[in-house]
């Protein structure tokens, strides 16, 4: 599927896969092009990893395929303006809300996919949402699923779920980061060295999660094993859940997905 490649954008996420694609081999350095902003970004990349960087749009009508690693603030905007893509280009949005419906409306030629990675794809330990549009094939889906792949895990979900799941995975490392500054504060509060209680919380995170993927056990039932009749765990997990902590986060996952929604009208 990728053959002549070109990325454009390569901030935090654009970067990160583009970094993740080359490192695993699903892209080479001479067919991957890529359009940042300006010329000391397009020069750190060269030098980084040795692709072709520009500051402006190359012809697209030679392009296999192409990321759009946008902000949904500026997206449209730019494929609004663009010509030259070629019939069966495929196209690959990272932009959060705008729906395959927008895409497709603005460059119809292109075989268009919507994703959502998180921010861990940074450290190959993402979690990508991936949905096709209306000429999206089995074969073009699985290349993709092996691009995203390349920075951690890929799953295939429809539009609607994909929506869904930006609000948990695409805006989760946010909240676990809340979290973790919450504990690492904690930890201070009781006595702790600020740099302890910090290592503490993201390996305790980092295990948590680790543990419910390795074991597929329900979040509720690994709880359990650590909350012992009159014990400490449970003492701190009550005053927790006096304060709100479970209602608090469910209230700010609804309110991520609505305003997903509400980027996506617009």
């Amino acid at each position: 599927m990728f053959g002549k490649t070109l990325f454009v954008g390569a901030g935090a996420m654009g970067g990160a896969i583009l970094r993740g694609a080359i490192k695993n081999g699903l892209l080479t350095k001479e067919t991957t092009y890529v359009v940042v902003k300006s010329d000391m970004h397009a020069t750190e990349l060269t030098e980084e990893l040795g692709v072709t960087v520009t500051t402006k749009i190359p012809d697209l009508s030679t392009v296999d395929t192409i990321i759009w690693a946008l902000k949904p603030q500026v997206l449209p905007t730019i494929l609004q303006q663009i010509k030259g893509i070629s019939a069966e280009t495929v196209c690959i949005s990272v932009a959060a809300g705008i729906t395959l419906e927008s895409l497709e409306s603005w460059v119809p030629e292109a075989v268009w996919y919507r994703t959502m990675p998180n921010t861990p794809v940074a450290v190959g330990a993402g979690l990508t949402a991936i949905a096709g549009g209306s000429k999206a094939t089995v074969n073009l889906t699985d290349q993709v699923v092996d691009l995203f792949g390349a920075i951690g895990e890929a799953v295939v979900v429809s539009e609607a779920d994909l929506d869904r799941l930006s609000a948990i995975s695409g805006a989760g490392p946010g909240y676990a980061f809340v979290i973790m500054d919450a504990l690492a504060d904690a930890g201070v509060r009781i006595g702790l060295p600020r740099k302890v209680a910090i290592k503490a919380a993201a390996q305790t995170l980092y295990g948590a999660g680790l543990m419910a993927l390795k074991t597929g056990a329900h979040p509720a039932v690994l709880r359990d094993q650590v909350t012992s009749p009159g014990g400490t765990t449970i003492a701190g997990i009550g005053a927790m859940e006096k304060g709100g902590l479970r209602s608090a986060i469910q209230d700010g996952v609804v309110a991520c997905y609505e305003r997903s929604l509400e980027l996506g009208k617009k």
